[in-house]
């Protein structure tokens, strides 16, 4: 397959990226710089470009691409509640211009990484929420992947675009940046291993499913490969609360973190965690890192990354 990764220099991206060159696909990615932390792979086409860019877009899927994978996000949870009007502009009008653009040159199908941390709301004391969950997003994040997700249906609908939206939970791992307002688990390893004091807003007790991000990788890949199609949710289906991840920490890189408790947040759901049962049916995919392998992978990476 000819695969184009939109934001593929990023975290996840780079991850995706090496998936599909694993398995020997032909990969291009569109980014604003190329990969921070390493050398670009081998294999890839690199074209550096702004996701809002509509001509420089138009004019590379014009090339025709058996898939497109939109991994661009402007905004952070806390980012986007700062300027909504930036997050809607620069995200959701942002993707209705790619959507266009895939259509007008049969793109065969587009994967979009959601977010199933904040579409979802609060949802209780529920152990597990799946797809049919009613939606409730409390921050702006949430709305535009929601409304993301809903245009792709439309689209789909009236135009016969070919989509999968992936709902993630929280990722972690290399190539992470420890600096960024995302990614708790790596925050948290990071300032650890530099003996530096841990910030949790809140007691604790907020409860998320963390997954390692090869694995999310490889939901993306089996989505895009197997026919399926519609709104999916990755994530491990055991909620950990960042008490319990603190405590993991510790014992994978024997360092006891020393926590300043901060004031919650109000847009921190209590709980979140997932049922991927729905993807797992569909393509075989699981869960292969555990927790304890995770932590001690990124750790190794933190180790020998100069930040």
């Amino acid at each position: 397959m000819k695969i184009l990764v939109l934001g593929g220099s990023g975290f996840l991206g780079s991850h995706i990226v090496d998936c599909f060159l694993r398995n020997r696909h032909e990969v291009a990615v569109f980014d604003l710089y190329p990969e921070r932390f390493r050398r670009s792979p081998n294999g890839i086409q690199f074209f550096t470009g702004d996701f809002g860019n509509v001509g420089a877009l138009d004019e590379l899927i014009a090339g025709g691409f058996d898939a497109v994978i939109h991994c661009v996000s402007t905004t952070t949870p806390k980012s986007s509640n700062e300027s909504p009007e930036f997050d809607i502009q620069s995200n959701v009008i942002g993707t209705l211009h790619l959507l266009d653009v895939c259509v007008r040159h049969k793109v065969g199908k587009l994967v979009f990484l959601s977010s199933g941390g904040t579409v979802y709301g609060d949802i209780g004391k529920l152990d597990l929420v799946d797809e049919s969950h009613p939606v409730r997003p409390m921050c702006s994040y949430g709305v535009s992947k929601l409304s993301i997700e809903h245009y792709l249906d439309v689209y789909r609908q009236l135009r016969g675009l070919n989509y999968v939206s992936l709902r993630l939970s929280n990722p972690y791992g290399e190539r992470q940046s420890p600096h960024r307002a995302l990614g708790a688990l790596t925050v948290f390893l990071h300032r650890t291993l530099k003996r530096q004091t841990v910030e949790v807003w809140g007691d604790g007790a907020v409860t998320r499913d963390f997954i390692y991000v090869g694995d999310v990788a490889n939901a993306v890949y089996l989505a895009t490969i197997s026919p399926i199609s519609g709104v999916f949710n990755v994530g491990t289906g055991t909620g950990l609360s960042l008490r319990d991840i603190l405590s993991q920490i510790s014992k994978v890189v024997g360092i006891e973190p020393s926590v300043s408790w901060l004031a919650s947040r109000s847009f921190d759901v209590p709980r979140i965690v997932l049922d991927s049962t729905k993807l797992m049916d569909a393509t075989n995919w699981k869960c292969g890192t555990s927790l304890h392998e995770g932590i001690a992978i990124t750790a190794e990476w933190l180790r020998k990354t100069d930040f």
